[in-house]
C-alpha cells in the first residue's frame, strides 16, 4: 500500500489512495485487442480525477486496466467507484466512506 499523505496536504479529488491495482490485491490479466480502443478513451475520461489523488501515469493505466478485466465497459465514475471498493477490501486500506451511487 502507498504511505499515506501528510495531514494538511492540499491533495484533491475523490480520496482515493494512489497506489497499483496489485498493492490492493487486485490482478491485471491482459486485455483482447479489440478492447484496448475503449479501454484508452476511458483511461482519458477519468485521468484528471485520478491525477487529483495523486495517481500516475502507470498507476491510471493499470487501474482502467484491471477494472476492464471484469467490466465491458464504464464510465468516470464508474471506475472512481470500482476502485474505492477495490482499496477498501484490502486490509488496511482507506476506510469506506458513504456511497454516493443510488
Amino acid at each position: 500500500m502507498a504511505p499515506p499523505h501528510p495531514e494538511g496536504s492540499d491533495r484533491g479529488g475523490d480520496g482515493l489512495e494512489p497506489e497499483f491495482p496489485e498493492e490492493a490485491g487486485v490482478q491485471v490479466p491482459r486485455v483482447p485487442i479489440e478492447r484496448v480502443e475503449p479501454e484508452r478513451m476511458l483511461e482519458n475520461e477519468v485521468r484528471a480525477r485520478l491525477e487529483a489523488d495523486g495517481f500516475s501515469d502507470d498507476q491510471i493505466l493499470r487501474w482502467v486496466e484491471a477494472f476492464f478485466a471484469t467490466h465491458d465497459e464504464g464510465e468516470p465514475d464508474d471506475v472512481v467507484a470500482w476502485i474505492r471498493e477495490q482499496e477498501a477490501r484490502q486490509p488496511g486500506g482507506p476506510p469506506a466512506g458513504p456511497s454516493t451511487t443510488p
